[in-house]
């Protein structure tokens, strides 16, 4: 999700503006040590979004609004619908105060944001472009792929173009997904369909099929829940989705239900031993005046100790806060390592 037109992308300007009485870069809160295991619980809601798939075949071609634009991204285009919160609200059903929308970038429990590409998803998309080959714990090619709170869905897009087999799209807004998810997908030449496929910019045939999931992750990563397979994912992306410690429980929740975890261990070619699943969250280190963080989430992670994390990215660019991506895995101690 991005705030400003990152060094190689066009587009969407609009700062990081969340509607809790301050924006994400006003004055600076107190940095967190450590997050109690209490401490996150899921954020109050009267109507949170049950989960639902979204079918592509039911979305219409072209989606009426759609607007393209391009956007440059690790030397790759990009094409994405040019939306925004404020234009979102004037045509999605899931919000019954549209104004409200217009003043935010999010209303808690009725819109997450979805509409606006920002910084943390450019981060994201970047690294799975120029970085996944030669950070050694990475493989695209064959891949099932879940993004976690896509919106325009550019990292998940990035993952197909380098060989993933199934990319599954989940955003909290099923609206979203059929706004602006499903018709990128195809601007960006792919069939949207399962069993699909699509003849690349380059002349290869990609293998890859789509799935579009909508509604609360609570519901998602319900047990009995078969929208989401349990532990059928190589790769889990997120960016831009621990802005709130409420919904820290929740995130800790469906990476649990999604991420691979594999008894049989290989060894990389670093020397390390991996096995499973890994996750990537992209988030700024602290998103101060709201408490959250990459920084607070690792912390809340490493106290409940399922997972690993790691910090496999740092940026910096003196025009936003400081931004990380996270390398997650299950912890060594519980794989028997």
């Amino acid at each position: 999700m991005w705030c400003g037109d990152p060094p190689e992308a066009a587009g969407e300007g609009a700062g990081f503006r969340f509607n809790f009485g301050g924006g994400a870069d006003d004055e600076s809160a107190p940095v967190p040590s450590a997050v109690p295991a209490d401490a996150a619980t899921a954020a109050p809601s009267e109507a949170l979004i049950p989960g639902v798939e979204v079918l592509a075949s039911e979305v219409p071609d072209p989606v009426p609004g759609w607007v393209p634009e391009t956007v440059l991204v690790g030397g790759v285009s990009f094409v994405k619908g040019a939306s925004s919160g404020a234009r979102y609200a004037t045509v999605t059903d899931s919000l019954n105060d549209a104004d409200e929308a217009r003043r935010s970038d999010l209303v808690k429990g009725k819109y997450e944001g979805g509409a606006k590409l920002w910084e943390g998803a450019v981060d994201l998309t970047r690294f799975l472009l120029e970085d996944a080959d030669a950070c050694g714990f990475l493989r695209l090619k064959n891949a099932r792929v879940l993004e976690l709170g896509c919106g325009h869905g550019l990292p998940g897009l990035a993952c197909a173009m380098r060989g993933a087999k199934e990319v599954v799209f989940a955003d909290y807004n099923p609206d979203v997904l059929r706004a602006l998810t499903v018709p990128n997908a195809r601007a960006n030449g792919f069939a949207t369909g399962r069993d699909t496929k699509t003849e690349t910019g380059d002349g290869d045939a990609s293998d890859a099929s789509f799935r579009f999931l909508g509604g609360d992750w609570g519901s998602l990563a319900r047990p009995g829940n078969d929208l989401l397979q349990p532990g059928a994912f190589d790769v889990v992306l997120a960016a831009e989705t621990v802005y709130e410690p409420s919904s820290f429980a929740k995130h800790v929740e469906i990476l649990k239900r999604a991420v691979r975890r594999d008894a049989k261990k290989t060894r990389q070619k670093n020397g390390s031993v991996g096995g499973g699943g890994v996750a990537l969250v992209a988030a700024k280190s602290y998103y101060f005046g709201v408490g959250g963080g990459a920084r607070s989430f690792r912390a809340r992670l490493e106290h409940e100790g399922d997972f690993a994390v790691e910090c496999v990215r740092t940026l910096s660019d003196g025009a936003s806060n400081v931004r990380e991506i996270l390398k997650v895995t299950w912890a060594r101690e519980r794989d028997g390592v």
